[in-house]
């Protein structure tokens, strides 16, 4: 047979891609679920209520209320919060309501009422009818808090409790706090509620989902049934840990004090940077939140988010000329340890915080991962809900975590060397991500300042990074189970020339993918002050190559066709500097943009690819060259490890952990 040894072209992707010979195809790729990732309408249209007048007077009447607990006397709200739609509310003997105070604002009132529209079915989330606890759909009290975005250029100052306990309608563990009878978006959700945590009943569980809506428990403040459709059951737990609400009132001060008065700033360089390619939290559920008070987070979230800003504190002006810098070392310790005592009440927060502090590659470990598999199981997130009765903007948010945790699983299952936790034709049974899964949209980045990454390319990139996620599924089920690669396992019956025929598939997928690759994601598509994440991308494309390569020259047996085995190894030669292309091509804007857990050791895989060759040389010429590829690529490595924590990480993984090449750069020096 003929192997195609031309790989994937970084410029012309249709006709030089990577790919086997033009024999019949086999079968048909292994990777089903790969095709239904082009697009799917929304399982679930968008629905819309008007506000009837029981909730324009419970509206009034809350505002009332909200009034005279501050002392305010204000008979109409400022510009800013009429232009906002937000509530209005000015603190007796002060120049400025809460609002304006709390940004920083002027607090002015020169424009007159805003014209009224006609609600479309389009609003966005927090104007659409709330979902109760049993599907139904209850018409939203008055008008809706939003959320003020974060304005990076202003001088950022922490909050007085005074002004918190005004802002916050739910402040934990505040005796005074107001109460304001509106809608929140995070009314009818499961799983998102700060002090409960959820249950999914599997179809084995010694509990009955049939009888379990005939159950009565004997304290419904601790524990009850949620019924989400005919077939998924979830228990709802009260979070009953001895005094864990004033330590978690208490881990979140900590957290805060070590960024104080940062936090704003730091949260806008999160969602500004690393959230557009990493999409795992909504973003206006976080910002409503976060508007109230930090206090209405899980400590391990909260401290994720920061960390992670933090490796950006560059793109903020304030952060850039200031001499004092958070501890980040203090930061992570309290993010670990506030994970383990979340995981014992574990909540979709709980999920987002692993994500998010496995992307620091010091703390992604395959234990952690399996941690959180199971938590994610037991949210259900591995189920469809389509038809479940939550809100619309929750099944994506749950989609958007079910996928980030797939990558998670099988990146880190080659990372590791491990069987992957996730088996996808029998227990994976959710809907590929679509565009209505992503509430951002370009809007959101309209007035986004340098630095920032493309809301719109980070939502295609992500898409295309769960379609190589599904490529680099099959490669791992195919040629790296334990079955497969044992002494006498399937690979070693079939040979060489089966192992060929396996590959072949997988390799016009991974062709198939690259061709269909928007022209905003090759990677030599940048904009002017403007990070891109496409390089992280297109590393991720060639390690799954490398990956299937790996497989193919190991398994190159002493009596394969010898015509076969030399286009193996030229295809893999081939591949190596496609790879190494790659990584001459980074720019800075592909260098400083957000790069997930994986990216040293995809770094660090192209190196010991490229001396798995040089072990497997046919003669002392060919060794030779590879031996010279090694030294290179090291080069290459250590002139961007300055810029590139992740290049620097893998620099050290290769000189330091794979002692191999300590061979590979003798022979070189010999040759020298």
């Amino acid at each position: 047979m003929d192997i195609d040894t031309t790989p994937a072209s970084y410029g012309t992707p249709a006709s030089a891609s990577a790919g086997l010979g033009p024999e019949a195809m086999p079968a048909p790729s292994p990777s089903a679920h790969l095709a239904s990732f082009e697009s799917h309408p929304s399982a679930t249209t968008g629905q819309s209520i008007a506000v009837g007048s029981a909730g324009s007077e419970a509206a009034a009447a809350a505002a009332a209320a909200a009034a005279a607990s501050t002392g305010a006397a204000q008979s109409r709200p400022c510009d800013i919060c009429r232009q906002r739609k937000t509530r209005c509310v000015r603190e007796e003997g002060r120049d400025k309501c809460v609002m304006c105070s709390f940004h920083g604002q002027p607090c002015t009132y020169l424009r007159g009422p805003l014209p009224r529209k006609r609600r479309k079915a389009t609003d966005p989330p927090e104007h659409r009818p709330s979902t109760a606890t049993n599907g139904s759909v209850s018409a939203p009290a008055g008008p809706p808090l939003a959320p003020v975005p974060l304005d990076p250029q202003e001088e950022i100052t922490h909050p007085s409790p005074e002004l918190l306990e005004a802002l916050s309608p739910s402040l934990a563990g505040s005796e005074h706090a107001i109460t304001f009878n509106q809608p929140s978006l995070l009314d009818g959700t499961l799983g998102l509620h700060l002090k409960t945590h959820s249950e999914y009943v599997g179809n084995t569980n010694y509990r009955e989902p049939s009888l379990l809506d005939l159950h009565r428990p004997h304290d419904p403040a601790v524990r009850s049934v949620r019924r989400l459709d005919e077939s998924t059951v979830f228990l709802i737990h009260r979070d009953r840990e001895t005094s864990s609400e004033p330590q978690r009132i208490a881990d979140l001060d900590a957290i805060e004090k070590v960024v104080h008065p940062l936090g704003s700033t730091l949260v806008n360089l999160y969602f500004r940077i690393v959230h557009p390619s990493f999409p795992v939290l909504h973003k206006k559920v976080f910002l409503e939140k976060y508007a109230r008070s930090y206090h209405e987070f899980s400590p391990p979230l909260l401290a994720a988010v920061y960390l992670l800003a933090l490796d950006w504190s560059l793109y903020d002006r304030t952060l850039a000329i200031s001499s004092w810098q958070p501890d980040q070392a203090a930061l992570e310790a309290l993010a670990l340890r506030t994970m383990s005592d979340d995981m014992k009440r574990p909540k979709i927060s709980t999920l987002q915080a692993g994500l998010l502090i496995q992307q620091r590659f010091r703390n992604n470990t395959w234990t952690f991962t399996a941690q959180l598999t199971a938590l994610a199981q037991g949210l259900g997130l591995h189920v469809d809900c389509s038809d479940w009765a939550v809100p619309d903007w929750e099944k994506g948010l749950r989609r958007r975590l079910a996928w980030a945790l797939f990558m998670q699983d099988k990146w880190g299952a080659l990372v590791h060397g491990r069987p992957s936790h996730i088996r996808l034709d029998e227990d994976w049974d959710v809907r590929p991500c679509c565009i209505e899964d992503f509430p951002e949209n370009a809007a959101d980045e309209e007035h986004d300042p340098e630095g920032s990454a493309e809301v719109v390319i980070g939502r295609e990139l992500f898409l295309r990074q769960i379609e190589l996620s599904l490529i680099l599924s099959d490669v791992l089920g195919t040629f790296y189970t334990t079955k497969a690669t044992r002494r006498g396992g399937t690979l070693d019956q079939i040979g060489t020339v089966g192992v060929a025929e396996l590959a072949k598939p997988i390799v016009m997928m991974l062709r198939e993918w690259y061709a269909k690759l928007p022209e905003a994601l090759q990677l030599q598509e940048t904009r002017l002050k403007k990070l891109s994440a496409n390089g992280s991308l297109h590393l991720a494309y060639i390690s799954i190559d490398l990956t299937l390569h790996r497989s193919l020259v190991r398994n190159i047996s002493s009596n394969a066709p010898p015509e076969l085995r030399v286009a193996i190894r030229t295809g893999a030669r081939a591949r190596l500097a496609a790879a190494s292309n790659i990584i001459a091509n980074l720019q800075m804007e592909h260098i400083q943009s957000f790069w997930g857990f994986a990216a040293s050791a995809q770094l660090a895989g192209i190196g010991s690819f490229a001396g798995l060759l040089w072990a497997t040389s046919n003669d002392d010429a060919e060794a030779m060259y590879y031996a010279d590829r090694v030294e290179e690529y090291l080069w290459s490595l250590r002139v961007r490890a300055q810029a590139a924590p992740f290049a620097r990480e893998a620099l050290r993984m290769l000189e330091s952990d794979v002692s191999g090449l300590s061979a590979v750069r003798a022979a070189a020096e010999v040759k020298m």
